[in-house]
């Protein structure tokens, strides 16, 4: 069935996998964020700058390896058995 609307993929992802570094940058706004009640949703760069925190690069090259354009970072949210987990 054709799509008759352009259509993004989103990776659903625990925010366990964000370092300390990775949530201040977030909750900064830095780059492409928008705050939700239980995380952030975010763009996901195709090649993130030195700016972006280490592990949120990592998630990033994850996710578009997956063929996600967004990030949902989500408390509730599923943790990844390939991405790092630390511990809030």
């Amino acid at each position: 069935m054709p799509v008759a609307h352009p259509l993004r993929l989103f990776l659903d992802c625990s925010t366990a996998h964000l370092s300390p570094d990775a949530r201040a940058w977030l909750a900064a706004g830095e780059g492409l964020v928008a705050p939700t009640p239980h995380g952030w949703f975010v763009w996901c760069e195709a090649e993130p700058d030195e700016r972006v925190p280490p592990d949120l690069s990592a998630i990033m090259r994850h996710a578009r390896d997956h063929e996600a354009d967004y990030i949902l970072f989500d408390a509730d949210a599923p943790e990844i058995a390939a991405l790092p987990v630390f511990d809030w």
